[in-house]
This record gives C-alpha cells, structure tokens and sequence, in this order.
C-alpha cells in the first residue's frame, strides 16, 4: 500500500526503512502470489493497475478489521467504549437521533455514537464498505452482505391533495394528478411507481426531488401532492397541509436495522445495536411517530 501511496518503490522503501531491491522483491512475490500483476512500472515511477487498486482497498479493509478484532479482545464488556457510526436516511434520523443519542449517553458513556445521514440507496455500499457500522434502512433493499433485520411497518400517505384530509385515499385517485416525488434511485420511489404501474395508474410528475424537506416545501407552495411517510413530516400530521392514508393498495415500506455480516461485532456495537433496536420497538407503542407499527412476527416465532 505504501508502494501505491507514494508512487515510488524507491520512496517507498525509505518510509518503511528497508532496501530497495527487498522491497521489489516482495512486490513481485506478491504478483506471483495473486496470480497477476499489481504495478504498471515506467522510468517515472509505479502507478497501480485496476487490479492493484482492487487489491490495495481490499487489503486496507482487511487491515481495519484486523484492528477493529483486536479492539475486542482489549475491552470491557462490563462497560464497552469506543466509536460507532450509524448511517440513516435523514427522516429516520429526525426521529431516532434524540431519543437514541440520550440512551447511549445515559447507559454507555464510554461509546461515542456518529450520526451519518445519507440517502437511503447509498447506505448498503456503505456499510459493506466499513464506512457505518450499522444503519437504519427504509424499504426493501439488495441484503448480500448485510444481515437486515425489519423491526419497524412505515405506512405511506398521501399529502397535499386538495379535498382530502385525515382520512384514506384511493391510489387510482391518484390518475392524472400533479405530483412531486423522490428523485429516482429511491427505495419509496420504486414502490409507488410498481403499484402504480399494476393498477394502471399515470400520474402526472411534475418535479422531482432528492429531500424530503424539498418535497414539502413543493407541496406546501401548491407545486402538488406526494406520497411520504408521517417520518418525512417529522413524525405527526401537519396542521397546514391535507393529509390522508394511501389504500387500495395500502402501501407500506419496512424500517430495518442491518449490520455487514463479514464486519466484527465489537461489544460497544452490539450495546448500541440493541439499544436502536430498542428505540425502534418504542417508537411503534408511542405517539411521535404516526403511521408505524412493529413488524409481523413470522408465524414460526408465534407458534414457538
């Protein structure tokens, strides 16, 4: 990795203090080894093929866990500590980061919790890439890799469309009308547009936005309606804008907590995996956040 870092085998060798000619040696072993070659070398220098890249990341990573297991084995279970990073979709995080901040704060002192907030089609590379080490997922979502686990049932509303407030609305009432929706990848995106297709439904997109604060905004200034969850609304129905639940389909969409299945299970993550999974579960019981409900057990587990 120095050799890539540097560019040089020569620089190289001297930020690790070794010769030269052994470092070269290494370098080809290592190309033998993998069965292809890892460095273009010209009378400038070493730059990386692709596949000396691949390798040079694959190696960091490997590099990372083997320090995170390391970590492991040196801390307290009694009182774990150290440094976790959650990734969420920001209306996730409207509703999850004061109450969850305060458990870790009130239970574990020592851990140190990182919000990270992305759009939701980003958060499985980056897990898988060690940049969060556990994250809220809304929707459906590609699982290799990642163990996801649904605690949460996001249902989904109509907002804004004038003559309907606090009730249900149809989908095929949808037809024709002005919308505002999720910039396109996005997990609630693909539901609406997969309904809408099956029952033969056309509406009629007029803009397109990447945050849900945008959308609302559109909404609020008679640009027209949207489909969201009462998340995107900050939890609870706003006294300005009409609101109604999508039926017939009703729509719904999973709030999942998913971890990278290769990534160690430190202790202070798994405490704070467990108080996420408890702040979820609360959520469904309580007021703040309209329009969720815990999961469906499987029938295998209510039959236990």
């Amino acid at each position: 990795m120095t050799v890539v870092e540097t560019g040089s085998i020569a620089r190289a060798a001297a930020v690790l203090h070794i010769a030269q000619p052994a470092l070269s040696v290494q370098v080809r072993q290592m190309e033998d080894l993998v069965g292809c070659q890892l460095l273009s070398r010209s009378s400038r220098g070493v730059v990386p093929t692709a596949t000396g890249l691949e390798f040079c990341r694959r190696a960091k990573e490997t590099l990372k866990m083997m320090d995170a297991l390391r970590a492991i084995g040196q801390e307290d279970l009694s009182s774990p500590s150290g440094h976790v990073v959650l990734g969420t979709a920001a209306s996730a995080a409207n509703m999850l980061a004061v109450p969850l901040v305060n458990a870790v704060r009130e239970r574990y002192p020592g851990i140190t919790l990182e919000l990270l907030e992305s759009p939701g089609a980003h958060l499985g590379e980056m897990l898988l890439r060690g940049r969060v080490d556990i994250c809220v997922m809304l929707g459906e979502y590609e699982s290799s890799g990642m163990q996801v686990l649904p605690v949460l049932e996001e249902d989904l509303f109509v907002v804004g469309l004038r003559g309907e407030a606090g009730g249900e609305v149809d989908l095929d009432r949808l037809d024709g009308a002005r919308m505002v929706m999720p910039a396109r990848p996005n997990s609630l995106r693909t539901l609406f547009d997969r309904e809408c297709a099956a029952r033969g439904v056309t509406p009629q997109v007029v803009t397109e936005a990447s945050s849900p604060w945008t959308m609302v905004q559109l909404v609020r200034a008679g640009i027209g309606a949207t489909v969201l969850p009462m998340s995107m609304l900050g939890g609870t129905q706003p006294a300005d804008l009409p609101v109604a639940r999508l039926v017939n389909p009703a729509l719904s969409r999973p709030v999942s907590v998913a971890t990278a299945i290769a990534a160690p299970q430190s202790p202070h993550l798994l405490a704070v995996k467990a108080l996420l999974l408890e702040t979820l579960e609360q959520q469904a019981h309580g007021s703040s956040w309209q329009g969720v409900r815990a999961w469906p057990a499987p029938a295998a587990m209510l039959a236990a």
